[in-house]
């Protein structure tokens, strides 16, 4: 009965109330949190070669929706972490609710509401179209209300934002089994573009805003309190699992996430998919007689040093080996780790370079030779530049929209240069959240935080 009485106030005093309780649950509030509406670009317009790949994509959606695979979207469609817990729940093998893991429960509903944040201005400035609404036909979600859907802003997804960022708790607390997490969490948001609720850019922007929003709160100590109950938590359900040393899907807990169980394999020349690719490899190489050519160009570095430069620009302050040496050494260690497990993925699986497929020049000439033998996909700048910019987030709010939006623009310039396709590049930085997310629980990764932290606060302070 409360529960109904409780709607019933909700839907009298409209949404306002509702957003009131969801920012009660999130650690930081909408102006403390990232703005993807700043540190992303805008949705493909229509008139985009870049909308080729929405469309190819909605098409495929659809042929899928009287299938197996579109029946498990259809249920998707429910939104919020009671619907979370259910998905998980299958993938943890433990049942997850507010009464049976209430630890866990808090975790999550504390992580969607603040990782919401992060897409609120981006969907009321663009209020771009839902594919269903373009084309003029129904949502095939069955949860799905179609009159609310009409009245928000398709880019980003935010049901992609619930899942990915749902996806990436999850992950820190029961990594015996992150890679069918993370596995799940992705396929969540595909769900989206195949009940035609949203176009697969809304969801590719999604991804990279929750990997966002939950880089921003690593580093809280109330969010540290929180995982820590929620780990005890599940280790106390999972170690009374009679099955647990036989679970055929578990990850070594100390180890990194595979992203060859997490990621679908590369796109080749006869997926449905490489026509889209292309056309965003000519998009960006249209740019390279520009000044943001001379800017790819640029990025090509992927030293320390250039880390440094780029973020003491963000942040406005001086960043170097000598002046910031425990800044430099946390930069460094993340680097190293975005580029090792990068570099696990390109030594498994091979794809031809955008300039070496197309049998064309690149932008930088002087690297074509010694890059010609080198898998184009993951891309690793990607994966440092992405990495290196969640992980400073992490460290502080000040600048956090500059220092996304370089560590974006510094992955896209991969795609300009020739050197990568765009999906090089996205997959690149999903690697980069999770191998963030994980690194979390090394010693080492902790003893560096803490001091780059208070080296970093104190020089902003000045």
């Amino acid at each position: 009965m409360k529960k109904y009485i409780f709607l019933l106030f909700a839907i009298l005093l409209g949404p306002s109330l509702l957003a009131q309780n969801r920012d009660a649950d999130a650690y930081f509030s909408l102006q403390q949190m990232p703005d993807a509406s700043l540190f992303l670009p805008p949705p493909p317009d229509t008139a985009s070669l870049l909308f080729a790949d929405d469309m190819g994509q909605w098409l495929w959606g659809k042929s899928l929706r009287n299938t197996q695979r579109g029946s498990q979207a259809s249920l998707e469609s429910l939104y919020g972490v009671y619907r979370m817990c259910q998905i998980f729940s299958d993938v943890i093998g433990i049942t997850l609710s507010s009464e049976a893991t209430p630890a866990i429960y808090h975790l999550l509903l504390r992580v969607s509401a603040t990782a919401e944040h992060t897409i609120t201005n981006a969907k009321a400035k663009y209020m771009r179209k839902r594919p269903f609404v373009r084309m003029n036909e129904h949502v095939a979600g069955q949860y799905d209300d179609e009159a609310s859907l009409r009245g928000n802003g398709s880019y980003p997804s935010g049901h992609t934002t619930l899942g990915w960022s749902t996806a990436l708790a999850l992950a820190q607390v029961a990594p015996e089994v992150q890679d069918t997490i993370l596995r799940r969490g992705w396929e969540y948001g595909e769900s989206r573009v195949i009940v035609g609720a949203h176009w697969q850019s809304d969801v590719d922007a999604a991804r990279l805003a929750a990997s966002a929003g939950v880089a921003r709160i690593l580093g809280d100590p109330r969010y540290k309190a929180d995982l820590e109950a929620a780990r005890a938590e599940f280790l106390r359900l999972w170690n009374a699992k009679p099955h647990r040393h036989s679970a055929g899907n578990a990850s070594q807990p100390a180890g990194f996430a595979n992203s060859l169980r997490i990621l679908p394999h590369p796109i080749d020349t006869a997926h449905r998919r490489f026509q889209g690719e292309v056309l965003s490899h000519w998009v960006a190489k249209g740019l390279r007689h520009t000044p943001r050519g001379a800017q790819a160009i640029a990025d090509n570095d992927k030293s320390l040093a250039a880390y440094l430069s780029a973020l003491s620009l963000c942040l406005s302050v001086r960043l170097d080996t000598s002046t910031t040496p425990n800044m430099a050494r946390y930069i460094q260690y993340v680097a190293s780790a975005m580029g090792r497990e990068n570099r696990r993925v390109k030594d498994t699986l091979f794809r031809k370079r955008p300039y070496v497929q197309l049998g064309e020049a690149s932008l930088i000439p002087g690297d074509e030779e010694r890059e010609r033998t080198d898998s184009s996909y993951p891309s690793g700048h990607s994966a440092m530049g992405w990495g290196v910019a969640l992980a400073t987030v992490e460290l502080t709010e000040v600048g956090m929209n500059r220092v996304l939006q370089w560590g974006y623009e510094y992955g896209y310039s991969r795609v300009v240069a020739g050197y990568h396709w765009a999906s090089d590049v996205q997959d690149a930085r999903l690697i980069a959240a999770y191998t963030l997310v994980r690194l979390q629980s090394e010693s080492e990764f902790q003893k560096l935080f803490s001091a780059a932290q208070s080296e970093l606060n104190a020089l902003l302070r000045q």
